[in-house]
């Protein structure tokens, strides 16, 4: 710290601008590979899985206005859409995209320290503030966010560029790109509209002229601005799938606002030091009360020193509140019912906050100017900035040694092994994903639709003895833990004629309850055949086992094979073929579940 003040207790002099430039260029190449190495610890999460499925089905404005959940994000649909085309299941590619995507928003934050310190300390320890904090970091690792929130950061930050080119008089270039950015990034992450709190703060911050004045000079790029958010709230009424929430009790909402505002001031503490693990690899924040309370001491420092020295830094202080609010209401209310306080506590929904926050701090200590010696001043900041880099260290090694424990890149690299040894005519039963892959929250776990979005090529449920695949990805025999069958007569005594449906009640071997079932059906047949298969419950309820994509082959004796089915307690079966001549003679049809599943 010697470096920066001399015995006046002034800045010593920075390094030119050009040489700020390549220090940032630096920071934002050595912070963005470390987590790429750190990244690929990692794999496959279930929504990557999910919505890798869903961009290859390609480009179609349709497929890339399908909903996310409750959103609407077809940047977020393009991006998988690219990796699906390019390499699917390759995860190196998406760890070379995030690296490119980090790098920029480091580099971008950066420059816009430049613009607006020019040639100054701060714009080093700021840009090193934006790269290490762990508040960015888990939406790195995990892809599904990373293509929310990295795009969020970068096009977020050519929209704080586009101000200061309009009040740098670049007018017509500010509004060539600014709104452009901000549609691409609502696009992807429609919480990133937040951003234009932050602008607004920092157009008031560099504010030199009266307010009025000042309104005349901003309105045009106001308007400007105002146009892509007005396109995107068409796009997503027209398109949007949002669902319903509401408030909780009183209790509750507070619980939440104290977990909320605990974030950023763990955050100035290298928080949150410590993770609580949800589904192996993720973790949630859990920072323990000492995090928070040097966050807190840290917080109160800082607010003082902008009320006392330069009180325009408080406008990027309410800009972090707006976040923090907003993202504290938008949680509680359309996650906390399904929820609790889960997702309060992912930083999925944080990580946007670090580009104010990083702005909030450099902006206030800029214009301190300690009126101690130097000497002891120095040796308390280093202090200050030797335990705030442990809390970061701390924090993303904790992080990072959860996130290493996804054990998706040894189940499909077993997977795709297994499946070229055995060769293309290799028959597989369609088999969920182990949990620890895709969880209960997968709207389709099934193993099949990620082998043929990656090109693999397999039967399902085709002639022969099927497969299954183990939850360590390797293939296995199939065997069927038969629950409940039909007693059909033998000899050709039960037929299927043409399209004409055949009930028949199933005969329980032990209790069940709903599930997700497998079945086996022996039949011979003179010609190929296609049988269509519904389970009946008790009250009518009727649900269609998946039908195999291939005819089966005319055969005096094989074996078709089904599902899995929706949930459902099945009392019978309703059997029928697609081809009006045919003659399909029926052995017992056997309802069951796959052994280990």
């Amino acid at each position: 710290m010697s470096t920066f003040w001399g015995a006046s207790g002034q800045l010593r002099p920075a390094p030119a601008e050009t040489v700020l430039r390549v220090v940032v260029v630096a920071i934002a190449a050595v912070q963005s590979v470390v987590l790429g190495v750190l990244a690929r610890r990692g794999s496959w999460l279930s929504d990557d899985l999910e919505f890798l499925v869903q961009g290859g089905k390609g480009f179609a404005p349709g497929e890339l206005l399908t909903p996310v959940n409750d959103h609407i994000a077809p940047g977020l649909r393009f991006v998988y859409a690219v990796f699906a085309q390019l390499a699917p299941l390759n995860y190196d590619l998406t760890v070379a995209w995030r690296v490119l995507m980090q790098a920029l928003a480091i580099a971008l934050l950066g420059f816009l320290l430049i613009r607006l310190l020019g040639s100054s300390w701060w714009v080093v320890t700021g840009t090193v503030l934006y790269a290490l904090t762990p508040l960015s970091m888990p939406s790195f690792m995990s892809l599904s966010s990373a293509v929310n929130n990295l795009p969020a950061h970068v096009f977020g930050l050519l929209v704080l560029h586009a101000v200061l080119d309009w009040y740098a008089g670049n007018r017509r270039r500010a509004v060539a790109y600014g709104p452009l950015a901000l549609l691409i990034s609502l696009t992807c992450w429609e919480k990133s509209g937040l951003i234009m709190a932050t602008a607004i703060a920092l157009a008031l911050y560099l504010r030199k002229v009266p307010l009025r004045e000042w309104l005349r000079q901003s309105w045009p790029l106001g308007a400007a601005f105002a146009v892509p958010v007005v396109a995107f709230g068409v796009l997503y009424l027209t398109n949007g799938n949002p669902s319903n929430g509401k408030l909780p009790g009183l209790g509750d909402l507070a619980d939440l606002a104290w977990r909320s505002f605990a974030v950023p001031v763990g955050a100035l503490a290298g928080g949150p030091w410590r993770w609580t693990p949800v589904a192996v690899p993720f973790g949630l924040t859990d920072a323990p009360a000492a995090a928070v309370a040097v966050g807190l001491v840290a917080l109160a420092v800082l607010l003082a020193i902008a009320w006392r020295i330069d009180r325009r830094a408080l406008l990027l202080w309410g800009s972090l509140l707006v976040y923090v609010l907003t993202t504290w209401l938008l949680v509680a209310y359309g996650r906390f019912e399904s929820f609790g306080a889960v997702f309060v506590l992912h930083y999925h929904y944080w990580s946007d906050i670090s580009i104010p926050l990083t702005l909030a701090v450099v902006l206030t200590l800029r214009s301190f100017r300690p009126r101690l010696k130097p000497a002891p001043v120095a040796a308390a900041v280093a202090c200050c900035l030797v335990a705030w880099t442990a809390g970061i260290v701390v924090s993303d090694t904790g992080f990072a040694r959860l996130w290493g424990q996804n054990p998706a890149t040894a189940y499909f690299a077993n997977l795709t092994a297994d499946l070229k040894a055995a060769g293309p005519s290799v028959n597989l039963w369609d088999v969920s994903m182990p949990a620890t892959i895709s969880t209960i929250l997968a709207e389709d776990s099934r193993v099949s639709p990620v082998l043929r979005t990656a090109g693999i090529p397999f039967r399902l449920q085709g002639p022969g003895n099927p497969y299954t695949v183990s939850d360590s990805g390797h293939l296995q025999p199939a065997e069927l833990v038969v629950w409940a069958k039909t007693n059909t007569p033998g000899n050709c005594k039960t037929k299927l004629q043409g399209t004409t449906p055949l009930t028949q009640p199933l005969q329980a071997l032990q209790q069940y309850d709903e599930s997700r079932w497998f079945a086996k059906l022996p039949y011979s047949s003179q010609r190929e055949v296609r049988v269509v298969v519904e389970l009946i419950d008790a009250d009518g309820k009727v649900v269609a086992m998946p039908t195999p994509a291939e005819p089966w082959p005319s055969s005096t004796l094989a074996n078709l094979y089904f599902g899995p089915s929706a949930p459902i307690r099945a009392t019978a079966v309703r059997l029928r073929t697609l081809d009006p001549a045919a003659t399909v003679c029926l052995g017992d049809f056997e309802l069951g579940l796959l052994k280990g599943t």
